[in-house]
């Protein structure tokens, strides 16, 4: 229960929400003012570094001088500079002044990780970002204030470099650095990502989390989520002892002696554990929309991540879902302001934003544009300069703008660049692939099930349909047709025989929770960080994702009529 101190801060906070949600709308109205201080902020993170001076970064002083002095850069082209940083030659890429806090790590499409420089001045763009995000959160569901928060997030020290700097999860020392009157809401502390597994961290969040009045959980995986109420759900019995013992299971857990700030948060609770029992008698299970009168879940709903949403309301109950926006190690691009919706307004406090046309994207010259030269409906590739060192770095994430708020573009995060299969010219996306599968669940009213979509050379080529349920060649001719719908030259490939029917092949459950593993474990990703594909585009990722595969059934689908 809240003390005095905590309802008259938290009184405080929704006026502290406020003026710092009217200062970020005013910075969006001063795009201008606002994009050069972003601009002067990266460049003195590098304008005395080795980079710095071979570039002739001191005579810059306007977007228009960047792009004459830098190329655009992919992440292996910036890697052999981060890499020297990483082994301690901080001013190959950074002022003197500078100070490397640690290296925030993302998994890439290669078994070698991205690893990205944490400076002071990053921590304070990323925490802004997040500060903004969720005042502007708590202001548009007041109820959650003052209740606990189910946040799940990764350690900043997974790992160090040579230089001796943390290398892990910039989450981690997000957290670890939090106000304490935040972090007493906090379900579960930094203690809980130093356990050993995925399933130990999951479990107990949620074990911690039974015995609180938690308001929402947030993370940025929906698929996390769902681990986490599934990780419950399977341990119940477990779950409830633990809760009436006050004890944390060690079969789940690990052996290993609990950090004394984690086994100071059990207590033996019968009260609760009956509770609980009561709950699962009346429901057959334990599942977060019973356990707490939830406000909203805050997680990645854009791209693949919708796929994910449909199990989500079923475990986690009809409740708003905030996006928490496009956000990577790299830097935070969005800040999405409503629920239900993954379209959020272009952070232009936290770096310099440049966009590539989607058409133009593999081009050796494209066009760019500044974040004020962009139209509705049209879809582009992101580039970033920042105060992590990142100088016109193609992030190459796709959105899709949908107008401007105040004086910036409000964006939608569609896909990763890349994942894109072309078997005869078609360009089809793994944001239409999910949107297609969607459209047919819906239209054939089909249950949820698991799937990737691989492309397969043959006379003609097509694509192959891996599923975890046995479908029906009436449900593989309504996906067919939802992909000629999303993708007009897919349609058109099909009507002129340059791309064969659609086929399935049923792999189950199994093969998809072994490909997740595989994954994580090839991308040297956190299970919280992977995003699992539903889209290949080679048949090589496709082996190396599932393995050896069982043969293909063949399901004929309609020629479609032009």
């Amino acid at each position: 229960m809240a003390t005095v101190f905590e309802f008259i801060a938290g009184n405080l906070a929704r006026l502290h929400a406020r003026v710092v949600y009217d200062r970020f709308i005013r910075s969006l109205r001063r795009s201008e003012q606002t994009r050069a201080a972003a601009l002067k902020r990266a460049l003195a993170q590098i304008v005395d570094s080795e980079f710095g001076r071979s570039h002739r970064l001191a005579t810059v002083r306007t977007l228009a001088d960047l792009r004459g002095a830098v190329p655009l850069h992919t992440y292996e082209q910036c890697r052999p500079w981060i890499e020297r940083v990483w082994n301690g030659e901080a001013r190959a890429l950074f002022s003197p002044e500078v100070n490397i806090r640690m290296f925030a790590t993302s998994s890439g499409t290669t078994a070698r990780q991205k690893l990205v420089p944490v400076t002071d001045a990053f921590i304070a763009d990323y925490r802004r970002g997040w500060n903004t995000f969720g005042l502007k959160m708590y202001r548009d569901h007041i109820d959650a204030f003052l209740r606990g928060i189910l946040q799940s997030t990764g350690r900043h020290d997974e790992a160090h470099a040579p230089s001796g700097a943390p290398c892990g999860a910039i989450t981690g020392l997000l957290a670890m650095t939090q106000k304490g009157i935040v972090r007493r809401f906090y379900v579960g502390g930094v203690e809980v990502a130093q356990l050993p597994t995925a399933t130990a961290r999951f479990y107990t969040l949620m074990r911690l989390g039974v015995v609180r009045d938690v308001a929402y959980a947030i993370t940025a995986n929906p698929a996390t989520l769902i681990q986490m109420a599934k990780i419950a759900d399977e341990n119940r019995h477990e779950l409830i002892r633990d809760v009436h013992d006050g004890s944390l299971s060690p079969r789940i857990t690990g052996n290993e002696p609990l950090a004394p700030e984690l086994q100071a948060r059990l207590s033996p609770n019968p009260k609760r554990a009956a509770e609980l029992e009561q709950l699962l008698a009346r429901h057959g299970a334990l599942r977060p929309r019973d356990l707490w009168h939830l406000c909203f879940v805050a997680c990645w709903t854009g791209g693949s991540m919708g796929h994910y949403l449909p199990r989500v309301r079923e475990l986690w109950g009809d409740i708003p879902v905030r996006d928490i926006g496009l956000l990577a190690s790299e830097g935070r691009v969005s800040i999405p302001l409503d629920d239900n919706t993954s379209i959020g307004v272009l952070d232009l406090s936290a770096g310099v934003f440049e966009f590539i046309p989607v058409d133009e994207f593999d081009r050796a010259n494209p066009t760019v544009l500044g974040s004020h030269e962009l139209s509705a409906g049209c879809d582009y590739g992101v580039v970033l300069t920042n105060t992590a060192g990142l100088i016109r770095y193609r992030l190459d994430d796709v959105v899709r703008v949908h107008g401007y708020l105040e004086g910036s573009p409000l964006v939608e995060f569609l896909y990763r660049g890349g994942r894109v299969s072309s078997l005869a010219g078609e360009k089809l996306t793994e944001n239409q692939v999910i949107a297609a599968y969607r459209d047919a669940i819906a239209k054939a009213q089909h249950r949820n099930f698991d799937f990737a979509l691989n492309p397969v050379w043959d006379e003609p080529p097509y694509y192959c349909l891996i599923c975890s349920d046995e479908l029906t060649s009436a449900f593989v001719d309504e996906l067919d047709a939802a992909l000629s719908r999303q993708n007009a030259e897919y349609a058109s490939r099909r009507n002129s025989f340059r791309l064969g029917p659609l086929r399935i092949m049923t792999v189950g459950k199994a093969a998809f929770a072994a490909m997740d593993e595989r994954l994580v474990a090839r991308q040297r990703a956190r299970a919280e960080q992977y995003k699992r594909p539903h889209l290949f585009t080679r048949a090589e990722d496709c082996e190396a994702a599932f393995g050896k595969l069982p043969p293909i059934f063949t399901s004929p689908t309609k020629t479609l009529s032009a």
